[in-house]
């Protein structure tokens, strides 16, 4: 009985797995900065959802698809260019 106790033990412990990653934890995946990818996301570049808090979070299964085909949205660089902004 002891041993079933244990095995209970290590199944509480373990940690659920996360859906959802912030936009610090997406910036740092893409090797961007936290301020683009929030700006990515009110644009409608990047699926995510908005907190009550105000905060963005992005479904995992998203940034690996992003990562994965490794089609940037435009701007990914910094600000997208404009035409005829010379």
């Amino acid at each position: 009985m002891a041993s079933r106790g244990r095995a209970a033990s290590a199944a509480s412990d373990a940690r659920p797995e996360k859906h959802w990653v912030t936009s610090g934890e997406v910036a740092r995946a893409l090797n961007m900065t936290d301020a683009a990818i929030r700006r990515w996301a009110r644009e409608g570049l990047l699926e995510a959802i908005k907190t009550p808090g105000g905060q963005y979070r992005f479904r995992r299964e998203a940034l690996s698809n992003l990562m994965k085909s490794r089609q940037v949205p435009k701007g990914a660089r910094g600000k997208p260019s404009r035409a005829g902004s010379r």
